[in-house]
This record gives structure tokens, C-alpha cells and sequence, in this order.
């Protein structure tokens, strides 16, 4: 279940709703062009997502566009996802992950990232502040160590602390909400650099296709769909890619977001869209 919640840090959390309750159904139609993005993040968006692991039903993922605070003299869109499991699975595994970025209104990059992870009664912080133009990340990490063996991933995975970002590096949730702002065209590939556990992750974002995608009792969408492909993944999941399917419109809702872990397969999806 962990390696499940840290989906969601990644941002780039990975959801949708049991197969009996929902079904999306691809449908061949002449080309569809992508929207201009929208220019901006709308405060008080909220998506929330239901979460199933191997086909079971095991919890919830809420993505929040809180408020602008500032951060240093700096206007920043404060962005919130949390992570839960279902009161069965918490009898099991009671684990919960809550995820704050705050994002530079005007160039859209990290300003400060903060992470709590809380297993029963146990809690783990992870706070990262970011200084772009110094191409410096300030990393502290304080609680239980209970979560997960960095050490031994370190050595699986062979990373090298860092405190060097490139300008322009993206946290785990802000890196998804950076993308969803960018002019994209399809057949082309992203990449954006992630700073995640004190070292620097090219994340590739590669559009694949824009066509009509039916979500069940709600409508067919224009859908973009998007292949994410990194190490970082194989660090967190033990795979390297995952899919997300985001509307066509300039909003650029995610409706679907699907991945195959170490421990299966995990998909979700939108509850229900924002107006």
C-alpha cells in the first residue's frame, strides 16, 4: 500500500474507479486538436479520485488548488494531494501520505515542497526549499524512518546526493501541474527535471495520441493521452512507465491515470469533474 500512496507524490498520483462501477472505451474519430492551455491555475479546484490496486478498491487521492500565499515576496499557488486508504484496508495498512507544493504564480516553478507521511501513529517530514536562480535545493528530512530503506534503494538504484538543481526544476506534485499549463503537441516529448530524494530525475512526458475517450455515466471527452517514462518510477514503483489521460480543453482535467507497480497493477479515476 505504500508503494501505492507514493503514486501520488509523483505527483503524479495513479487512479481509477473499479471496472464494474466505471469504463472508459477508446472511439476512432477523425484527428482531435489540443486546446491552448490555460493560462493560469484556477484556486479551488478540486479532483478526487478513487483508487484500486489489482482490482480491488482501496482508497482515495485528493488534488486541491488551495489559495496564493507568499513565499519570499513571491505570489505562489498553494497545491495540496492527499493520499488515504478504505476503512477495510486501514484495518490492515494504515498509511497516509499529504502532499503540499507551493508554485511561483509567474514562472510556475517550486518556491517550497513539503511532504507528511504518517504510518499508524508514527510520522515522517520531508521539507525541500528550492532557490532557482542559485540552482539550489535545501533538503531536511525529520520522524520515523519507517516508510522506506533509502539507504538500500541508493545503492539499487545508484544515486548520489545532491543539493544542485537545474533552473527550472520541478517537485514530484508540481512537475504535474506545470505540464498541464504547457503548449503540447502531439508526438512530442516533454522532459522536465524532478527533484525527489536529495538527487535530480529527468521525467519524460510524451504525448501519444488526442482522441474520444467514454467515461461511463459521464459523457465522452476529448482526451489527451500522455506515457510518463523515468527512473523515478522504477525508483518508487519498480516500473518505468504510467499513463494519464487529461481532457483536450484548456483546463486539462486528468481523467484517468493507470500503472503497473511491483506489486500490480493500480488504476483510477475522476469522480467527478470541476466545473
Amino acid at each position: 500500500m505504500r508503494k501505492i500512496i507514493l503514486l501520488l507524490a509523483l505527483a503524479f498520483f495513479s487512479v481509477v474507479c473499479a471496472a464494474q462501477a466505471q469504463n472508459f472505451k477508446g472511439k476512432s474519430q477523425k484527428e482531435i486538436i489540443a486546446a491552448q492551455p490555460q493560462g493560469s491555475l484556477k484556486v479551488g479546484e478540486i479532483l478526487e479520485y478513487s483508487v484500486e490496486w489489482i482490482g480491488i478498491p482501496v482508497g482515495k487521492i485528493i488534488l486541491k488548488t488551495e489559495e496564493i500565499v507568499t513565499i519570499d515576496n513571491r505570489k505562489c499557488y498553494h497545491i495540496s494531494a492527499i493520499s488515504f486508504p478504505n476503512s477495510f484496508l486501514r484495518h490492515l495498512y494504515d498509511l497516509e501520505y499529504k502532499v503540499d507544493t507551493y508554485v511561483d504564480v509567474q514562472t510556475l516553478y517550486p518556491r517550497r515542497f513539503i511532504k507528511t507521511r504518517r504510518i499508524n501513529k508514527k510520522f515522517n517530514y520531508v521539507v525541500i526549499d528550492f532557490y532557482q536562480k542559485e540552482k539550489k535545493a535545501v533538503y531536511r528530512v525529520w520522524g520515523t524512518s519507517d516508510f522506506l530503506n533509502i539507504s538500500r534503494r541508493r545503492q539499487t538504484v545508484k544515486i548520489k546526493p545532491t543539493s544542485y538543481i537545474p533552473e527550472g526544476t520541478q517537485d514530484l506534485l508540481s512537475s504535474f501541474y506545470y505540464f498541464r499549463l504547457l503548449k503540447i503537441n502531439k508526438d512530442e516529448s516533454y522532459p522536465i527535471n524532478v527533484y525527489y530524494n536529495e538527487a535530480n530525475w529527468q521525467i519524460s512526458m510524451q504525448v501519444e495520441k488526442v482522441f474520444l475517450r467514454e467515461l461511463y455515466k459521464k459523457g465522452t471527452f476529448e482526451t489527451i493521452s500522455v506515457s510518463i517514462t523515468s527512473g523515478l518510477n522504477d525508483f518508487i514503483l519498480g516500473r518505468r512507465k504510467f499513463l494519464v489521460y487529461l481532457t483536450a480543453d484548456s483546463r486539462r482535467i486528468p481523467l484517468e491515470f493507470k500503472v503497473g507497480t511491483a506489486m500490480g497493477s493500480i488504476r483510477g479515476v475522476i469522480q467527478e469533474l470541476p466545473k
